[in-house]
This record gives structure tokens, C-alpha cells and sequence, in this order.
């Protein structure tokens, strides 16, 4: 049986059972750049809905859905919240969770009124994570604007969301701000429940504070134990600064995952993504998610990042690492899988190496 967030609040992180997500592959990355669909060699709607629902019936507790305007090979990507409603169609249990949607893309009235439809038909299973914005040619290609100064992006989506907020109450709603203006507003219907909040991206003092104020839940990028616990002592103390409770944020951690047989499949899977890269360039993709920065013509070092960074290992290693973020306090695993479609890493994580972290 899932266990809901409100149920396991007052368990300590070590007695909790650490859910699992799914990031909807989105997008073709193959080659080593980005890792997070090195595996997948062009974009194909079916085969994606196809591990939504591989998920759902493996028993991931939720299914995460990007946002870009074009990313991986050819600059190939699936929208965010068409690719979402259509998932929730063709599911009935997993939670579905927009993950980074860009604020500056859909209009914030507009985006409340979407949130409020997709949770109503999907019968209270959405949940809402919204960002500040982080790629400037995505937003000045497609004529958006862009805002250099994080500070005035991270201002604009706490207006954001107190205008979602306000509408989802079923009322009219006046509204006088910087970036929205509001007359009599009405969203109905209203949410089938109350939509959680997700907030995150790269931590700077001003999503921090967001985070604190704002968030039901905030969702970290891949990132090492060490560097985890740093991010989380950040946020605990912008929670604390203004009187909250650290322990009523829910917390996700956005990471890539490998389960090999045995240590000598990471220098296959190497081989495997040189090829893919050489035979099919990536165009839109970026350097950006290289783990922390490392050159990939250094295998030695890249192989060290990628282990200290992300959730690579025999089965025994990834579920004792699962447990280490999960005691950092980590609720859920929002797993990038590397071999996916070709490997097994999905389905083992599920069946085999779930029952081995609730019992670590």
C-alpha cells in the first residue's frame, strides 16, 4: 500500500518509506552529455506513454513532466502539459507533477485554471511544481523576454502563486501587482483537492527564502550526499528564519539512476553512449548537466562524478545510497533512468530494490 504524505509526517526519516518517481522521458539525449536519457535514441510518444504506464503498474508513486521548449536531439521535446493531461487519460493511480514548469511561458491566471482542470479530472492527483525560469535562449527564441536578475524572476512567481492560490478558492478574485491584474476573476471548478506546491532549481537566497514561505514541497537537482545536506541546511534555515517548522516540507530529490549486475557494465554503458553521441549529435542539448562540470573526454574523472553525484551501483549500493538520502531526509526519488528503454534499471528499482531500502 502507497503511504500519503499525511500519514507519514510524523515518522522519522530512517522509519519512513521512501516513495519513487518517474521522470517521463521527454526528450532523446543519447551520448554521455546531459545523462539523462543517454540511453534513448529518438523521441517516440508511444514508447514514452508506454513506461508511464509500466510505472504506474511497477508502483512509482508518482510521474514527473519536464519543461522545455526544445532540448536533446534535434531539439525534440514533448511539452510539459499537453504530455501531462494526456497521462493522466491513460492512468488512474500515479500522482502527476509538472517538474520546473517555466512561469514565464503560461500566463499565471491562465496556468490556475489549467492546475484546477487537470486535478479535477484526474481526480485529485496533481501537483504543481513551478519555476522562476532558467534557460534564456528558450524564453527570448520564442519571444517570452527574459529577466537576467533571479531576484525579480523569483519575485514574479510569488506573485504567481498567490494568484493560483487565490482562484483555486472558487471565488472572484481582484488583483493588483506587478505582473498580473486581476477583475473579477473566477476559476470554477475548483481543485478536486488542495494542489501541493513543489518549488526548486538551483539554490540561490531568494528561491530559498520562496521555498520557506511558499513550498509544500521542494525538489533538489542531483546532487551529492555532501552536497545535499549543505542545500538542505540552507533551506531548513530560510524555514526557520521566518518561524516554520522545517519538518513540514516535503522533499524531492531529482536524480539520475543505474542499477548494473556487476562494477564492469559502468564501462559498457560508457562504450555504449560514445557510440550513441558519434552517431547522432545532440543538437539543442547542453553541457549543463554534466556532474559538476566534469569534462567527458576524462573518463576517470567523469566515472567519479557520475557515482558521487548520482544513484549508480549494484543493487546493494543503490538501495544503501537510496537509504543515506533518505536519513538526509529525502520523501521521494525522482529517478532519470540512464539505460532506459534498453536496460532494466526501471523494473528493478521497483521490485528489487525498494523492499532493500525499507529494510536498511
Amino acid at each position: 500500500m502507497v503511504m500519503t504524505p499525511k500519514e507519514s509526517d510524523d515518522m522519522t526519516p530512517a522509519e519512513r518509506p521512501l516513495r519513487l518517481g518517474f521522470a517521463a522521458p521527454m526528450f532523446a539525449a543519447p551520448g554521455i552529455p546531459t545523462l539523462r536519457t543517454p540511453s534513448l535514441e529518438r523521441l517516440d510518444w508511444a514508447q514514452t506513454l508506454a513506461a508511464i504506464r509500466e510505472a504506474e503498474a511497477l508502483g512509482y508513486d508518482s510521474v514527473w513532466f519536464s519543461d522545455h521548449l526544445f532540448h536533446g536531439r534535434g531539439g525534440e521535446f514533448l511539452e510539459s502539459w499537453t504530455t501531462l493531461a494526456a497521462a493522466a487519460g491513460a492512468t488512474e493511480r500515479i500522482r502527476l507533477v509538472n517538474n520546473h514548469l517555466g512561469i514565464n511561458y503560461r500566463p499565471a491566471p491562465l496556468l490556475a485554471k489549467m492546475a484546477a482542470t487537470i486535478d479535477v479530472i484526474s481526480a485529485g492527483r496533481f501537483e504543481l511544481f513551478v519555476s522562476h525560469g532558467m534557460r534564456e535562449r528558450e524564453h527570448t527564441s520564442y519571444g517570452f523576454g527574459w529577466e537576467p536578475d533571479v531576484a525579480r524572476r523569483v519575485a514574479k512567481l510569488d506573485e504567481a502563486i498567490e494568484v493560483m492560490r487565490s482562484l483555486w478558492s472558487g471565488k472572484p478574485v481582484d488583483h493588483d501587482g506587478e505582473h498580473y491584474r486581476l477583475r473579477g476573476a473566477l476559476s470554477t471548478p475548483v481543485p478536486a483537492h488542495p494542489i501541493p506546491l513543489w518549488l526548486g532549481g538551483p539554490l540561490s537566497d531568494p528561491v530559498a527564502m520562496l521555498i520557506a514561505a511558499r513550498a509544500d514541497g521542494w525538489n533538489a537537482l542531483p546532487a551529492s550526499l555532501t552536497e545535499y545536506a549543505a542545500q538542505a541546511e540552507r533551506v531548513d534555515a530560510a524555514c526557520r528564519a521566518i518561524g516554520r517548522d522545517p519538518s513540514t516540507l516535503r522533499r524531492s530529490l531529482e536524480t539520475q539512476v543505474l542499477i548494473l549486475g556487476d562494477d564492469s557494465e559502468w564501462n559498457e554503458w560508457m562504450l555504449r553512449w560514445a557510440e550513441l553521441r558519434e552517431s547522432a549529435p545532440l543538437g539543442f542539448a547542453t553541457s549543463d548537466m554534466f556532474p559538476n562540470g566534469t569534462a567527458i573526454d576524462d573518463p576517470a574523472a567523469l566515472t567519479a562524478a557520475c557515482v558521487d553525484t548520482f544513484i549508480i551501483g549494484t543493487r546493494r549500493e543503490v538501495a544503501a545510497k537510496l537509504a543515506a538520502y533518505r536519513d538526509l531526509g529525502v520523501d521521494e526519488v525522482v529517478c532519470w533512468f540512464m539505460d532506459w528503454p534498453v536496460g532494466d534499471s526501471l523494473r528493478s528499482l521497483a521490485e528489487d530494490v525498494r523492499a532493500m531500502v525499507k529494510l536498511a
